[in-house]
């Protein structure tokens, strides 16, 4: 062996023992904090308490449920880009008794099973579609288009199995719900600012969509029970707007402060809305007292309206038709990740509404995450209230998962599945501790994670679990997953800790929703079925989702197949073209030398 291989090796030896040995470390570490880790897990759960809220929320013990997953692509031919996305359901139904939850039927044999889109464009048409404007000019994400169009095609056929079938209660999709939502809502703001949506100013039955429509809707999700939305810093103007809409009448200055601001020193903050209502915005009536224009109550009927009908123009294309081109006011438009992104919202929102109206379960699983607010926020705000242990000597791992993975293989012979982590409202991925964590009669201190910003409360809740382990040996297990769902009125109710948020002048209060000694019986409901599905003896599929992988199976080889078929399509249609096809479909010079190469080589 040279000196040469010798260094490296040496090297490669010193740096492997370093990291093993902080490994160990971290594995010391997590088992002097067991008992406060503990204090974090519920073990099982109860099948009297998810019979009960499957007869309250679905008002039967036998309903039906979707499991959708999707999948991309992206291919070139010459000089045209083909993307793909689609989304697949298996369709069952869920039986409740006091002995749990029970599976059958399992079909993908339904009306609503699939939504998918193969879309070509020329090369050049990117940065029209999947560019972003930066101070360099337009910048292309190769993947953000496929990525985009997956993510709404699995949100669409969620709300058409919804619709199409209403005894379909329960509907469970392979992503973050609270994820998106806050992702979405923040990433469309400037987008709504740039005023070139493809939604504004497309006609509906219910009128023109405005920039105010859409912005509205970005920001209201309304649920009176939940006391939503939060009449608070970024949402106190969108507070106002629903609490005139659901009064529905002339309202003076003072009732309306009186009614919004809780004791809370927001008068003047209100105030300052209500001036850019009327003169920003032209929302309200001229006058001193406050009353709504008469068309803005029925904003989400225009932008509704407005997102189904762009997403059936790419999934069900009319003939003749590009996917992402539409007819808009006379002219063509096309459609680009930032309104994919935006319909994605919509249509989530509509998705929550019908959770909340309709009584539908939503819930999204997490496979792989690298979240760390379980024990950066969470923890913290519980161990300030002397709810659980001291967390300071947590172990640094990088994800709240690798805490919990590691955890349920450490305690193996004292952790038995399934269990979960209690549930803690969505808000906390974007709040943090501040200073001095000790509780005061008042409330817990914290501040927003990135520009103090703390994202809105009481909308959705999220929970770690662990379905399955090995009887014989207890530390072989499955992974640990993530789920999110909605808050639900009246099972989900405000028993957490107040938060202190410090936004400019005002001190803030948040009330989350955070398990304390008794959660949800919402929870259990979700632990019933999700148990269920998970028993399945398939290696890739063990503690899992059974019916969510069969979906992604079912979607990887529809792809498979539909991938030869378009590419050939593509193909086809380039070479019968009259057209010069040395100056239309020229390659890059990058793939013509490839190619080439590959010739001199064979």
């Amino acid at each position: 062996m040279s000196s040469e291989h010798e260094r490296i090796v040496g090297s490669v030896r010193c740096s492997t023992q370093k990291l093993v040995g902080k490994f160990s470390e971290k594995i010391d570490s997590l088992r002097r904090s067991s008992g406060a880790i503990r204090s974090l897990i519920r073990d099982g759960y109860s099948a009297d308490k998810a019979l009960f809220v499957a007869r309250s929320l679905f008002g039967q013990e036998e309903v039906k449920f979707a499991a959708i997953d999707g999948t991309m692509a992206q291919d070139r031919q010459l000089d045209m880009i083909i993307f793909y996305a689609g989304a697949y359901a298996y369709q069952g139904r869920l039986l409740f008794d006091r002995s749990g939850c029970r599976m059958a039927e399992l079909n993908e044999e339904t009306a609503s099973v699939s939504a998918s889109s193969a879309i070509p464009i020329y090369e050049e048409e990117e940065s029209t579609v999947a560019g972003k404007m930066t101070e360099g000019g337009s910048e292309i994400d190769p993947m953000r288009l496929p990525s985009s169009l997956m993510r709404l095609s699995e949100y669409y056929l969620a709300m058409k199995a919804l619709e199409s079938d209403l005894s379909v209660k329960v509907v469970l999709l392979d992503r973050t719900l609270a994820g998106d939502f806050g992702h979405l809502v923040w990433s469309a703001r400037e987008w709504l600012e740039s005023g070139h949506s493809i939604m504004e100013g497309m006609d509906t039955p219910f009128g023109a969509v405005s920039e105010s429509d859409l912005d509205l809707a970005r920001m209201l999700t309304p649920n009176k029970e939940l006391s939503l939305p939060p009449p608070r810093s970024q949402f106190i103007r969108y507070a106002i707007v629903e609490h005139l809409i659901r009064s529905g009448k002339e309202v003076s200055e003072e009732e309306l402060i009186k009614a919004l601001s809780k004791g809370s020193g927001r008068a003047e903050r209100i105030r300052r809305e209500l001036q850019r209502l009327r003169t920003e915005y032209g929302l309200l009536e001229p006058g001193e007292s406050c009353r709504l224009k008469p068309h803005v109550g029925s904003y989400w009927d225009r932008v509704s309206f407005a997102a189904k009908k762009v997403a059936e123009h790419i999934f069900e294309t009319p003939p003749g038709e590009h996917p992402l081109i539409m007819k808009v006011g006379g002219g063509e438009r096309w459609i680009c990740s930032d309104d994919l992104d935006l319909v994605s919202l919509f249509i989530l929102q509509r998705l929550l509404r019908m959770a909340w109206g309709n009584g539908v379960l939503l819930v999204g699983l997490i496979k792989d995450t690298m979240a760390y607010e379980l024990v950066r926020s969470v923890s913290k705000v519980l161990s300030a209230t002397g709810k659980v242990g001291l967390m300071d000597s947590m172990p640094d791992f990088n994800s709240d998962k690798a805490v919990l993975q590691n955890y349920s293989v450490v305690e193996a012979m004292r952790l038995n599945t399934p269990w979960r982590t209690i549930e803690y409202d969505s808000c906390f991925r974007t709040a943090m501790p501040s200073g001095d964590m000790r509780a005061s009669a008042q409330g817990v201190k914290v501040k927003g994670a990135h520009k103090n910003v703390i994202s809105n409360e009481r909308t959705f809740v999220k929970a770690y679990v662990q379905l399955w382990h090995s009887h014989n040996e207890p530390a072989v297990r499955s992974h640990v997953f993530a789920y999110d769902r909605p808050c639900y009125p009246g099972f989900d109710g405000l028993r957490g800790p107040i938060l202190l948020h410090e936004d400019g002048d005002e001190v803030e209060t948040i009330e989350p929703v955070l398990e304390y000694d008794e959660g949800s019986p919402v929870a259990d409901l979700v632990m019933a079925i999700l148990a269920s599905m998970a028993d399945e003896v398939i290696p890739e599929a063990l503690g899992y989702n059974f019916p969510l992988f069969l979906a992604d199976k079912k979607a990887k080889l529809v792809l498979e197949g539909a991938r030869q078929t378009y590419l050939a399509t593509v193909a086809y249609e380039i070479a019968k073209s009259r057209l010069d096809q040395q100056i239309l479909f020229n390659t890059k010079f990058r793939d013509f030398r490839s190619e080439i190469e590959a010739i001199r080589r064979g």
